[in-house]
């Protein structure tokens, strides 16, 4: 069957056709983008016209930088995200104990130390799991509390030492806390899932019509492990995915390690850490670095071009300025040793920015790839302001103004999961709470859509067949309730997915 979607406004992302208004698909491609008239010509004998009555259709949203294999499964663990105690934590995982099947840790995710008032401890999660490990994620998911049986199971005691890239917690006394950083929660934290991943195939095919639903047809999940890779491959083989997704493989020891023994595909290094990224500030006019960073300058070019040769394509995790600095410079060496690389790199997140760091990523020709959504989800009790005057955050139009190729992702669950929040975050740069954050840096709607479409096809190098709407890609679609381009920026995150196109089928609704 051929669909005819006609008298729509049709933003395409197709520079030589930018604006339509009707296109056709058969087999899960667009085979014709133009107007009513000549679309209607097309009709076979097994046809179906669609009007839209002038709404808005729009590519579907790629999101290069999503944790799916993580969030997917958020619906069997205790969400924390609504502790305002230390009482509501222990609560909640109480409660979650009782509905954890035999053989599992408890899990929590999402809790919020500034809203809880300070970290929960051991001591803390004990009280409310005594029997068996428990284990609860900060909203970062680059530092976790681990009851007393958890950090037994990780081999994590008195006379542990810190790893290197990591910290673990210690009270004055020098016992671990249960508070543990970066690469110090890796054994714990990869514990805590592997009871859990035998569900996955159930819980993506739910999680993966979510997706849908928000206007996501094709995702990156950005950390994906052997054990994972083994749990998509069956996914798929289950037809239990509704969305598109490429893994972006990462150690089977954690997140954060070395990848050594990652699944073969595109690689992610993580150069520094999250919520205590590397940096780099000039105080009381003496440079100060704070944060972590897991690699040299010289051992992260040499992993870059083992990847490369490999034909691997890598993303870079690099958040402070420091993290920055190391990953554009080894970028920088890697280039001049094999110049075809370049097409190879992107850098991820690149929040803490100055002018001199934007300059050479332009002039590397790479791809950055940022969470606008991160502004929307911005604490109050967390400064907007940068902490030295050169620093820029999350600079999108100064990044733009230099010629960056510049794509938007969500990083869920670490940022809210749905596009149009992030396009309305990087036009507004407003949080829930109505805080504005350097306004200056906002860009227009027309830039922020391209970046959660064409642009995050390009970055995840599947624009051949998504990301915008030409004839021959896939019919990966959306109708909105409202053109984006022509209402108020205050009413972008409110704008309504309709339907949902994936390979020319509609998925939402159904």
């Amino acid at each position: 069957m051929i669909h005819l979607l006609v008298n729509a406004t049709v933003l395409t992302m197709d520079a030589s056709l930018p604006v339509a208004q009707a296109l056709a698909v058969k087999d899960g491609r667009i085979v014709e983008v133009g107007g009513t008239d000549e679309v209607l010509w097309l009709r076979e004998d097994d046809y179906e016209v669609i009007d839209l009555a002038g709404r808005t259709v729009v590519p579907g949203f790629v999101d290069p930088h999503n944790h799916f294999s993580i969030g997917a499964f958020e619906t069997l663990w205790a969400d924390c995200r609504a502790a305002r105690s230390v009482a509501d934590l222990q609560q909640t995982l109480a409660a979650a104990a009782s509905d954890t099947p035999a053989g599992a840790w408890v899990r929590g995710v999402g809790y919020d130390h500034h809203l809880i008032g300070a970290h929960p401890t051991r001591g803390d999660l004990d009280a409310a799991v005594p029997d068996r490990p428990a284990l609860v994620m900060h909203f970062s998911h680059h530092q976790c509390v681990a009851n007393s049986r958890a950090l037994a199971e990780a081999g994590i005691a008195r006379g542990t030492p810190d790893p290197p890239g990591g910290e673990i917690a210690r009270d004055k006394s020098g016992e671990p806390t249960g508070l543990l950083f970066e690469r110090a929660l890796s054994r714990a934290e990869t514990a805590s899932r592997e009871a859990w991943e035998a569900r996955f195939t159930e819980v993506a095919r739910a999680a993966s019509r979510r997706y849908a639903a928000l206007g996501i047809t094709a995702i990156q999940d950005a950390a994906v492990t052997p054990a994972m890779a083994r749990r998509y491959a069956e996914a798929r083989a289950a037809g239990a995915l509704a969305i598109e997704v490429d893994e972006v493989m990462v150690a089977s020891r954690g997140w954060f390690e070395r990848p050594d023994d990652a699944a073969p595909g595109a690689l992610k290094i993580f150069v520094d850490g999250g919520y205590r990224c590397a940096m780099r500030v000039i105080r009381d006019g003496a440079p100060r670095t704070s944060g972590f960073l897991f690699y040299t300058r010289e051992e992260l070019a040499a992993l870059l071009l083992a990847a490369w040769r490999a034909g691997r394509d890598v993303v870079c995790h690099a958040i402070g300025n420091l993290g920055l600095e190391t990953a554009v410079g080894a970028i920088e060496d890697a280039v001049r040793a094999m110049p075809e690389g370049r097409a190879r790199v992107r850098i991820d997140h690149a929040i803490f920015l100055t002018a001199e760091l934007i300059a050479r990523i332009a002039a590397l020709g790479i791809w950055v790839v940022a969470q606008p959504s991160f502004l929307w989800d911005a604490h109050a009790t967390v400064s907007a302001t940068p902490p030295d005057p050169a620093i820029l955050q999350r600079p999108f139009a100064s990044v733009a103004r230099a010629g960056v190729s510049q794509a938007f992702s969500s990083d869920y669950p670490c940022g809210s999961n749905a596009p149009l929040v992030g396009i309305a975050a990087a036009v507004t740069r407003t949080s829930r709470q109505g805080r504005v954050a350097a306004p200056e840096e906002a860009i227009s709607v027309s830039a922020a859509l391209e970046a959660y479409t064409l642009g995050a096809a390009r970055a995840a190098r599947i624009d051949a067949v998504a990301g915008s709407l030409e004839p021959g890609k896939r019919a990966d679609l959306l109708v909105l309730s409202t053109n984006p381009l022509e209402c108020p920026a205050t009413d972008l995150a409110s704008i309504q997915v309709l339907e949902t196109w994936m390979k020319g089928v509609r998925s939402n609704p159904p």
